[in-house]
């Protein structure tokens, strides 16, 4: 076989194959993914996604919260530190 036949063959073997049976939530997140591909390569603006505001302020406040606590932490480590040897070196 020569090469478009090879290819035409292969085309209409794979045309006539069975779809495979899947889900629907999977059929759909694979149309998004492509449209969405689709989309990002000709330029066109994507569709704004639903943000979770509370999310997002919880992720700031234990974010911050957290690094206020290692600050105090490691400030005592080092006031140890100091008194328990002095402040000679």
């Amino acid at each position: 076989m020569s090469g478009g036949r090879k290819r035409e063959w292969i085309r209409r073997k794979a045309a006539s194959a069975s779809p495979p049976r899947w889900s629907r939530r999977a059929r759909a997140a694979i149309s998004a993914a492509v449209l969405h591909r689709r989309r990002r390569r000709i330029g066109l603006p994507l569709p704004l996604r639903r943000v979770d505001f509370v999310r997002i302020l919880y992720e700031n406040v234990v974010f911050y919260l957290l690094w206020v606590i290692e600050s105090v932490v490691v400030l005592a480590k080092l006031c140890f530190f100091f008194l328990r040897f002095g402040f000679r070196l």
